[in-house]
């Protein structure tokens, strides 16, 4: 996957970074030189020293050619004109930092396909791991959310199959795995096991009494 990243911000470096050990080609744009310099003789990153502002830096990037585009320069407006600009490129996903959630309807009625809130997502990930240590990884979309959950020895679920939890209205177990292999609805699940599940909005709490009841301990 051909990503493109404007701004080394610590967010847009460190992203870059992730996605790069993923073995996705990554290409960064940031105004300092050093920074371009940096990243690209660390890693297999490659960088573009310019202006992402600036619609012709965007285009000699290959913003329309790239699967998705990350807007993580240093503030809201100038994250919202790069979004337009490579919206209007023609950029595939568009996917921007947004520091204010006051400014997330400007973002969507811009187009953007997903506002991120640095601050938001660390307060819900620390919340998580206090709340449901269960829960590993989560993402969160405007519809619903996405839980990957790693199945350890005391928990409830332990020895019991997907057929026999059950898959309640407005919650879905979508795949479990274990050893990199997909497992059927009516294995029992063991400590290693890797359960993805989804929750609606409209049943999140629901979501939170049903993880609760089978995937902590005691």
């Amino acid at each position: 996957m051909h990503v493109i990243i404007a701004g080394l911000s610590d967010i847009g470096k460190n992203l870059a970074g992730l996605l790069n050990k993923q073995g996705h080609e990554v290409l960064v744009i940031d105004r300092d030189p050093a920074k371009c310099a940096e990243i690209a003789s660390g890693s297999d990153v490659m960088a573009i020293t310019g202006d992402a502002s600036q619609k012709t830096v965007l285009e000699e990037a290959g913003v329309k050619n790239a699967h998705a585009f990350v807007a993580a320069a240093g503030d809201d407006s100038e994250n919202l004109m790069i979004c337009m600009l490579a919206k209007e490129i023609g950029a595939r996903m568009v996917v921007s930092l947004v520091d204010d959630p006051e400014h997330e309807e400007a973002f969507k009625q811009a187009g953007v396909s997903f506002q991120v809130n640095p601050d938001m997502v660390a307060a819900r990930h620390i919340s998580r791991m206090i709340s449901q240590p269960y829960v590993k990884d989560f993402l969160t979309c405007e519809m619903a959310e996405i839980f990957e959950i790693a199945i350890e020895t005391g928990m409830r679920c332990m020895g019991r199959s997907i057929s026999e939890i059950g898959n309640p209205n407005g919650i879905k177990v979508l795949v479990v795995q274990r050893e990199g292999k997909y497992l059927s609805a009516d294995t029992q699940l063991k400590p290693g096991d890797w359960l993805t599940l989804i929750v609606d909005r409209e049943s999140a709490r629901k979501g939170t009494e049903f993880m609760n009841r089978w995937f902590s301990k005691g």
